[in-house]
């Protein structure tokens, strides 16, 4: 049963997931070290979140000019779902934005199942890569990413656990603008954005439901574009079964 519910779970997410029209660098990750434990223990968690929204600098008529950055309050999901004692698939994504599959290992500590307490570590890698297309037809592109996380927490009791967490990522956008203006109709913009984050969250946990509270501190530098610094603040509630 957990296996079809699995299955049935991911057809449903991959659909959500094509949808997806915007070039978006996630927040908040939510993703704590500690695995899942046993053999299919699935973990489902909606989360609440602010996302960064890139836009082509087009002002001088062309897509060499960099991006302009916006903040955006997106829905996120994120899924877990362990395949031994210290290892789990995780999947994860954030409305409009790229999904990003992908697995933790956890080398220190016990898994959330035992509620054991003490110090916990793992490392993490996430990957992803989608086409997209805007409702008008306009830009078409292709965005790309991977996603490396140093995870550490210390599990007071079996209810609290506060953790930090560590992320480099990078997200490659690659498209082509289609519209009736010639100055630049069939331009096409790449660009490259490098992500530095580090996480404080605190995770509760009551029998099979979980809830976390996030702090981001996140660097951004993308391609001919000034740096950007910024603070995000997210929230998730999750269901264990």
């Amino acid at each position: 049963m957990k296996t079809l519910n699995l299955l049935l779970f991911l057809i449903c997410q991959l659909f959500l997931a094509s949808c997806a029209t915007k070039y978006l660098v996630a927040g908040n990750r939510f993703i704590t070290p500690e695995s899942q434990g046993g053999a299919f223990i699935i973990k489902t968690e909606l989360q609440q979140t602010n996302a960064a929204l890139m836009t082509i600098n087009t002002d001088n008529s062309t897509v060499d000019d960099g991006v302009y950055y916006s903040e955006i309050l997106r829905t996120g999901y994120l899924f877990s779902s362990s395949f031994s004692e210290q290892f789990d698939f995780v999947w994860s994504h954030i409305g409009e934005g790229n999904s990003m599959l992908g697995g933790k290992f956890q080398f220190i500590g016990g898994s959330q199942s035992s509620k054991s307490a003490g110090h916990k570590m793992a490392l993490a890698a996430l990957f992803g890569g989608n086409e997209h297309e805007t409702s008008d037809k306009s830009v078409e592109f292709e965005l790309t990413g991977n996603e490396y996380l140093f995870l550490y927490g210390y599990r007071v009791n079996e209810f609290v656990h506060p953790y930090l967490s560590f992320s480099y990522a990078t997200y490659n956008f690659s498209g082509k603008i289609n519209i009736p203006n010639q100055s630049i109709d069939g331009l096409e913009p790449s660009f490259t954005t490098r992500s530095h984050s580090l996480s404080s969250g605190l995770e509760l946990t009551y029998e099979s439901l979980t809830g976390k509270v996030e702090m981001t501190y996140q660097e951004l530098l993308t391609t001919d574009t000034n740096y950007k610094g910024r603070f995000i603040l997210g929230y998730s509630l999750g269901w264990t079964w």
